[in-house]
């Protein structure tokens, strides 16, 4: 048992956050997890505007990191005509429609997707440049 500095209650050791760093690391905080979770959502809504473009700034660099990942993913030459374009002219083909989890643009729009899941997606395709693509794609649907 220990007692919150905050709310003055004596709780079990469960209802304490556990510190895993810092020079207290080992140790309980010596809030109770409810005093800190109401500290945290007061200290948000008084620092509501802040927050919201800290996450803002966050969402448009890991947008930024993973266009320039895919960049460099297409910084190759066509598979088909052998060319090397830049990076807008070349296209992620889907090898099958197998496993295809969707289109390669979309997925780097969305931020649930990590580098991990967007690289093993890229290895199901081969990169050719948008002429070969579009012959690629009559050729399938005729």
């Amino acid at each position: 048992m220990k007692e919150c500095s905050k709310c003055h209650i004596k709780k079990p050791l469960s209802q304490f956050y556990f510190r895993k760093s810092g020079y207290k690391s080992g140790q309980f905080y010596n809030h109770c997890k409810k005093c800190l979770n109401e500290r945290g959502k007061k200290y948000y809504q008084d620092n509501r505007v802040r927050q919201l473009s800290l996450a803002n700034n966050r969402r448009r660099e890991y947008r930024k990191n993973r266009r320039d990942f895919i960049n460099k993913q297409k910084d190759k030459p066509c598979v088909d005509c052998g060319k090397k374009y830049p990076h807008y002219v070349m296209d992620f083909d889907h090898r099958n429609g197998d496993g295809k989890l969707g289109n390669i643009a979309h997925l780097t729009n969305q931020n649930f997707w990590s580098l991990e899941k967007l690289l093993a997606e890229i290895n199901k395709c081969d990169i050719v440049c948008a002429n070969c693509h579009r012959i690629r794609t009559f050729q399938r649907l005729k």
